[in-house]
């Protein structure tokens, strides 16, 4: 008899993480070896489980699921990842093929097609949920919104969101004022912000 297939979900939302146990609960020939809220939890679980397939969320605290990914294929290239999000890939610059993601299942797409990825996976093939090209979808949200800005405007944003000034930011990160107010005028721009407070309400 063929030994389960260990399955790891990483989620921050306990509800739906309940759902896919509960939905993968009569097929034994999967195993929940654990359920996280966060990618240190997860990396820690993978150590402590080495799990078949990893079933990530993308939008979760600290680090996210697209940090997450680049992790687990550089520390442990034999698992399967499987992407499972509210997101399609476009709406947040992704391109699963080239980030070493095996599946990617959107999260409305239901039980069926969550199954079927994970029989691909088992096979040693690739899967990439059909409802991706069928759905005109993009996603304005402030977590996609984010990842369009470069390393410095996240910098700059996180210290805008502390309340940090532009004499301040500029001190602390050896620049002009000149180059602290056109990257803040860049962030507003790119998250579609018309001042500081809609920036804060729109990236939580």
């Amino acid at each position: 008899m063929n030994e389960p297939i260990r399955i790891l979900i990483a989620d921050d939302h306990p509800f739906f993480s309940e759902g896919v146990i509960n939905a993968l609960r009569p097929f034994n020939q999967y195993t929940i070896v654990a359920s996280v809220i966060n990618g240190a939890e997860a990396l820690a679980a993978i150590h402590l489980y080495l799990p078949d397939i990893a079933i990530l969320d993308i939008n979760m605290p600290g680090q996210n699921g697209i940090e997450l990914i680049s992790a687990i294929k550089k520390k442990w290239p034999g698992i399967k990842i499987m992407v499972l999000s509210m997101y399609m890939p476009s709406d947040i610059k992704l391109q699963p093929e080239k980030e070493g993601i095996d599946a990617y299942v959107l999260k409305n797409s239901g039980t069926e097609t969550l199954l079927a990825a994970l029989a691909e996976l088992a096979l040693g093939h690739t899967f990439y949920d059909p409802n991706i090209e069928s759905q005109n979808h993009h996603s304005t949200d402030g977590f996609s919104q984010t990842l369009k800005l470069s390393s410095r405007e996240k910098e700059i944003l996180q210290m805008i969101k502390n309340g940090d000034s532009t004499k301040d930011i500029a001190t602390t990160l050896f620049i002009s004022e000149l180059t602290v107010k056109t990257h803040r005028k860049n962030i507003m721009a790119k998250m579609g912000a018309k001042n500081v407070a809609e920036l804060i309400r729109r990236t939580g």
